[in-house]
C-alpha cells in the first residue's frame, strides 16, 4: 500500500524545485543500493526522503535538479503519524514554490483540501495496520517485511503484539533499529565453479547485522541473463581489519554454528546483531573447518 502523489508546474511556470524546499528543515535524504540505504545520496532521478530524528519508512521522491514540468512522490504505508506529517508539509511546500497542481492517488485536489485531511489520513493509518497485524498474530502472515527508510525489517508475532496493545511503539521500533550504529551486511557474488556463489564478509571491530537465512537482495541481476541472480552456495570470507589478505572463508551454516551465542542477539525476524568481535575472537573463529579465499 502506498500513497502516491503528483506535483505539476502550471503550463507558463519555468522554476526548478531545489531541494532544499523538498527537504526543509528537518529531512534528510539517500538512495538506495544492494538493500540498504546511502545516505547523502542522490540516485540517477530519484531518492529517499526521511526525519533523521524518527526514522520511519521515507517516501521516495522523482526529482532532478532541472525538472521544471511534475515532481511524483509515494509514501509508503502503513507510515508513522510523524512521518505523515513530514510527507504532508514536503508537498505543501513544493506546491506553493511551484503554485503547482496537486493529484493524489490519481484525483486532483486543492491543496487545502489535502491538508485538511491529514488527521484522517493519520487515524485510517493506524486502523488499517491492525488487520494485517492480527494476520501475523493469527499465522495466516508468518513474518512482515517493512520496507524502512535505510533497509526493510521484519516483524513477527512478539512485534505485532506490541504494536497491537501500543500503536506508538510500531513507530518506536522503526527508529530504534534503523538508528542503532551497525553495519547491515549484504552479499556480493562471483562466478565459481559450481555456479554463482554469495559472500558475505566479518571483520573485527564492527557490530554487523546477518540474515538468519541469506537471501539475494531485489534487484539484483545476473549480467549475462539478464534474469534475477540464483544463488545456492553462501560463504562467509572473514578478516582482520588492516591485514591484506583474509584468513579464511567458511560455508555460512558453518558460521552461523561457530559465533559466540552470547556475542548474537534478536535483531528482528530475520536478521541477529553479531556484536563486535575482537582481532582475537576472530581469528579463534577462522581456525579449524576453514578453507582459503
Amino acid at each position: 500500500m502506498a500513497m502516491d502523489v503528483m506535483i505539476k508546474q502550471k503550463l507558463f511556470g519555468n522554476k526548478t524545485m531545489p531541494l532544499e524546499v523538498i527537504l526543509g528543515d528537518t529531512l534528510h535524504y539517500g538512495s538506495f543500493e544492494n538493500d540498504q540505504l546511502n545516505e547523502g545520496v542522490l540516485g540517477e532521478g530519484e531518492f529517499v526522503a526521511y526525519n533523521p530524528e524518527s526514522i520511519g519508512r521515507g517516501f521516495s521522491v522523482v526529482w532532478t535538479p532541472k525538472e521544471k514540468k511534475r515532481i511524483a512522490l509515494r509514501l509508503p504505508l502503513p507510515s508513522t503519524e510523524r512521518e505523515l506529517t513530514d510527507f504532508y508539509a514536503a508537498i505543501a511546500r513544493m506546491v506553493r514554490y511551484w503554485d503547482a497542481k496537486l493529484t493524489v492517488d490519481g484525483e486532483k485536489v486543492s491543496l487545502e483540501h489535502f491538508l485538511n485531511g491529514l488527521s484522517d489520513m493519520i487515524k485510517h493509518n493506524e486502523k488499517s495496520f491492525r488487520p494485517i497485524l492480527q494476520q501475523v498474530l493469527d499465522g495466516e502472515l508468518e513474518t512482515l517485511t517493512i520496507y524502512g527508510a535505510k533497509w526493510s525489517l521484519a516483524l513477527g508475532k512478539e512485534e505485532a503484539a506490541a504494536f497491537m496493545e501500543r500503536p506508538a511503539r510500531y513507530a518506536e521500533w522503526l527508529h530504534e533499529k534503523q538508528s542503532m550504529d551497525v553495519y547491515f551486511e549484504t552479499p556480493d557474488f562471483y562466478v565459481g565453479d559450481q555456479g554463482i556463489l554469495g559472500r558475505y564478509i566479518l571483520t573485527d571491530g564492527l557490530p554487523a547485522l546477518f540474515p538468519y537465512q541469506p537471501s539475494v537482495p531485489f534487484g539484483i541481476t545476473d549480467t549475462s541473463t539478464g534474469k534475477p541472480v540464483e544463488c545456492r552456495t553462501w560463504l562467509v570470507v572473514i578478516g582482520i581489519d588492516g591485514e591484506k589478505a583474509p584468513l579464511c572463508e567458511m560455508e555460512y551454516d558453518e558460521f552461523l554454528r561457530r559465533i559466540p551465542a552470547h556475542k548474537q542477539s534478536k535483531y528482528d525476524e530475520s536478521r541477529f546483531l553479531l556484536a563486535a568481535l575482537t582481532a582475537e575472537e576472530i581469528r579463534e573463529l577462522a581456525s579449524g573447518k576453514c578453507s582459503q579465499p
